[in-house]
């Protein structure tokens, strides 16, 4: 990296033009090598009952019942209860007998054959052998008694993200348990203090609760303000190498000790981004050559070299917790819509940003920064222009989920800004953040993508993302959107197609939770998936001709596909001016949106229904209920002979265990087995 400098502007576009080149099929695998649905199901031919994809769906009942009928391997049975929807579809696919979890070097399988712990063929409930901890039950219980004699009943039933009533609460039955019986064992009771949703527009008026504050959305002056670990840009107070600075977080990505890249460099080569025209899965990505203002006035500042980090001119606005979008294997090397509980993360943590214009520094032409509000004395602005680095937190095995949750949920117990919350916090964040988290990912780094959303390089609002695309060294590269297709397909065909085809028929009322496939990179024999997103105006919302939205399926088929997309949720969908978390604030802290706390909105495209949102309400339960979750140990199977038996038959084995010794530790499966009948969320906005 060091002949960087020495390259013209010329050349420096030609090698971003060059990489860009190759984003429409590295980017996409990047962010699809661990896909959070099984989108090649659509594309390729049905696989054999033998290769053990057998993903769990959202189950309809989870149930436990002890047993000492297999001593070396449990002392309990694990049943899920699938729908007669969910059993057609395996019926279809050859697998109506089994369910497998894990991958194929540690393979469970729960079966519905009548055999080796299940007790009826064919009745739709499935059944393995696990180890459970018979005391953390009875604590479990316990817990679950004691919120319920405080008044935790009932909490807000989600649908997905949109609030659909009230959902009671049922304490673990370990009396049944531990006599026998077969018994539910729903997710955790636990109490949701977050606001209800209530009717408002624009940025919410109401103050979101202590949890939400201390635990979800961190945004305390003295956290984001904090002068051991922020600096102030406008005023260069605090520490410019704290550890939630954002050249702290753009030093420990670039890696530069393994990787070679100047974090500098590395800063400059992403912001480059903007200033050249690009193409992505087909789609023009036209330059926004403001961002070149911004690096040329960085630069000065910096001395006329390379870009000085500690000079960089963003703000700190918020750090948040995001357990919610943990992600779990679905079976047989496959993946599935999130809900086996044998989990590939612990969700995700993000650092939110805004730019500012530091005094003295101007933006000419596009957006006018006589609009950016002044934000202190001598002059520096705050931009309409958020930047937010989401990490994925890598952590998979059942019980450091849970504990990572824990350790979030225990900061509700100390107020912001002393010692003892901000260690804690810094303890909790150097995790992800610091270099070599995650050294199965480019430049060992846990980062999943950068975001941005900003209007202040020209108009209208627009959001990009920008990913490590290359392994094992990587630059933040451009690249597709998550989950948004090209702009070109709202209200055509195309989409409606999308809505019909592949929504819609997996929507079952009275609920319409059920996991919808992601956006992916092609679609009808074209490239659908799209990069740079944008919002003409505060009601936009993706539509299509044709729809029969008087029909509910139809109806919430739309919606949930447009709800999906980074521009329908940042705007129309969720009544959202264009930014959850906003950078123009002009103190801190930064307002928020009503998704986050408490808003109904009615159906752009139709009136109807009007649907509540209140987000931090649903991740406050989420993360609560993770940090009660009951991590069981689950057998896994002789793949071999499971294997060789459907092959030669089309059954399972009678013992799924046959030909290997006695089980050891790392012979068990770790699976959250309550976290499989959780609200499934799988939009990462």
């Amino acid at each position: 990296m060091s002949h960087w400098n020495r390259l013209s502007r010329r050349s420096r576009a030609l090698y971003l033009a060059l990489a860009a080149l190759i984003l429409a099929t590295t980017a996409w695998a990047s962010r699809a090598a661990l896909p959070d649905w099984d989108e090649a199901a659509a594309t390729t031919s049905p696989s054999s009952p033998a290769d053990l994809k057998a993903p769990l769906p959202p189950p309809a009942e989870v149930l436990l019942q002890k047993t000492s009928a297999f001593p070396d391997r449990g002392n309990a049975l694990v049943m899920v209860r699938l729908t007669p929807q969910q059993l057609a579809a395996k019926q279809a696919d050859g697998t109506r007998s089994f369910i497998t979890l894990g991958d194929l070097g540690h393979q469970v399988i729960l079966r519905d054959d009548g055999q080796q712990g299940d007790s009826v063929s064919g009745d739709g409930l499935f059944t393995g052998i696990a180890h459970v901890d018979e005391n953390g039950l009875a604590a479990r219980a316990a817990a679950d008694q004691n919120a319920i004699k405080n008044g935790a009943g009932s909490i807000p039933r989600f649908e997905g993200r949109t609030i659909m009533g009230q959902a009671s609460q049922e304490p673990f039955d370990f009396g049944g348990f531990e006599a026998g019986r077969a018994v539910r064992l729903q997710r955790s009771v636990v109490r949701v203090t977050s606001a209800s949703s209530a009717q408002s527009t624009g940025f919410a008026k109401a103050t979101p609760s202590q949890f939400a504050e201390r635990v979800l959305m961190i945004r305390d002056v003295a956290v984001v303000r904090d002068p051991s670990r922020t600096i102030d840009p406008c005023t260069g107070f605090g520490n410019p190498n704290g550890v939630w600075t954002f050249n702290h977080l753009i030093t420990e990505m670039a890696n530069q000790t393994a990787s070679g890249i100047d974090p500098s460099l590395f800063a400059e080569n992403w912001l480059q981004n903007w200033t050249i025209n690009q193409t992505i899965n087909s789609f023009p990505v036209p330059s926004r050559l403001q961002m070149q203002s911004i690096i040329n006035q960085w630069r000065t500042e910096s001395g006329g070299g390379r870009l000085d980090l500690t000079k960089a001119p963003v703000r700190l606005l918020a750090i948040v917790s995001r357990v919610d979008l943990r992600r779990t294997t679905a079976g047989g090397g496959s993946y599935g819509p999130n809900v086996s509980g044998n989990f590939l993360d612990a969700g995700e943590a993000r650092f939110i940003f805004g730019l500012v214009l530091k005094p003295g520094w101007q933006l000419q032409g596009g957006y006018s920064a006589s609009n950016a509000p002044v934000i202190n004395s001598n002059g520096c602005q705050a931009l309409p222009f958020s930047i937010i680095f989401e990490y994925r937190v890598p952590k998979c095995h059942c019980e450091s989920v849970v504990a990572w949750a824990r350790d979030w949920v225990d900061l509700n117990n100390w107020v912001p800004g002393t010692p003892d919350y901000n260690d804690r916090l810094e303890r909790l964040t150097e995790q992800f953040v610091r270099a070599n988290a995650n050294p199965t990912r480019p430049n060992g780094s846990a980062i999943g993508q950068i975001r941005s959303n900003e209007i202040a390089l020209a108009r209208p609002w627009q959001l990009r993302e920008f990913q490590l695309t290359q392994f094992p060294w990587s630059l933040a590269n451009e690249t597709t959107t998550a989950d948004t297709a090209a702009d070109v397909f709202n209200n055509g065909g195309v989409f409606n197609n999308w809505v019909l085809t592949q929504i819609v028929p997996l929507l079952a009322g009275p609920n319409w939770d059920q996991p919808i496939p992601q956006v992916p990179l092609f679609f009808l024999g074209g490239n659908f998936l799209g990069a740079r997103p944008e919002v003409p105006n505060p009601g936009f919302f993706w539509n299509a001709p044709g729809l029969n939205l008087a029909n509910p399926a139809e109806n919430w088929g739309r919606h949930r596909a447009s709800l999906n997309s980074c521009n329908g949720c940042h705007a129309g969908e969720t009544s959202t001016p264009f930014v959850h978390v906003d950078p123009s604030t002009p103190g801190l802290p930064a307002n928020l949106s009503g998704f986050l706390t408490g808003i109904v909105v009615n159906d752009p495209a139709f009136g109807a229904p009007a649907r509540p949102f209140n987000d931090l309400a649903r991740r406050e339960a989420d993360i609560q209920q993770v940090a009660a979750l009951s991590c069981v140990h689950m057998a896994t199977a002789n793949v071999a002979q499971v294997q060789a038996s459907l092959r030669a038959t089309g059954q399972l084995p009678a013992d799924l265990f046959a030909g290997t010794p006695p089980p050891s530790h790392d012979d068990f499966l770790s699976v959250a087995v309550d976290d499989m009948i959780r609200n499934v969320v799988l939009e990462v906005h």
